[in-house]
């Protein structure tokens, strides 16, 4: 693995050269490159949730930092890996019959997910949900960008496939997992919180005469 090489990709994404793509997907060491980036990238986006939670000080600190940025992080990567990647490889090959491979996936697709690691920024006030959700859709982006890179399949093909996972493991982050929901994902646990604390009290006011 070339620290060098990676600070090369990484800069020419931050300048929009989407080419890069094409010469990570035929690169044996950038398997190991892209698992490595993905990670990194995905324990920032828990720091930054972590960090937001304690700007806005709603208590638990060391339980935030344990759940959602270690083992959240964790499960999101192993969720990357097995979920994103893998759903995404089923749907072009087994569902829409096209050309891809498995591990020109993993290469570009952990490239392409280093924008979450914007999401260390979240502490910011005003602006921290905005930081959060600039960065899940630069991903997302990106995600398509890198997978159209190594398919055959079209671009609308690309798109139901990335997107439709997207949403599932949007719709489970903050739900089966909670509160292990590293980053932006933080901010639907305190929304479903927020939603029992309502529907408690509605239940309250109602036993009251």
């Amino acid at each position: 693995m070339n620290s060098q090489q990676i600070v090369e990709w990484l800069r020419r994404l931050l300048y929009l050269d989407t080419r890069v793509f094409e010469d990570v997907r035929s690169n044996p060491s950038a398997t190991l490159s892209g698992l490595l980036l993905v990670s990194v990238a995905t324990f920032l986006s828990g720091l930054g949730g972590f960090f937001w939670w304690m700007v806005e000080d709603f208590g638990g600190e060391r339980d935030i930092f344990l759940h959602s940025t270690i083992i959240g992080s964790l499960i999101a990567i192993v969720l990357w890996g097995l979920a994103w990647v893998g759903i995404v490889y089923v749907m072009l090959t087994q569902i829409f019959r096209e050309r891809a491979y498995l591990e020109q996936l993993l290469r570009v697709m952990g490239l392409a997910a280093t924008p979450l690691a914007l999401s260390v920024l979240m502490f910011i006030p005003l602006v921290s949900f905005g930081i959060g959700l600039a960065s899940l859709a630069l991903t997302f982006g990106l995600t398509s960008i890198a997978i159209q890179s190594v398919t055959t399949a079209g671009p609308a093909r690309v798109l139901v496939a990335n997107l439709c996972v997207l949403t599932l493991l949007a719709s489970t982050s903050a739900s089966d997992v909670q509160p292990h929901a590293p980053g932006l994902f933080l901010y639907n646990t305190m929304a479903s919180i927020g939603e029992d604390i309502i529907e408690v009290g509605r239940q309250f006011e109602g036993l009251t005469p």
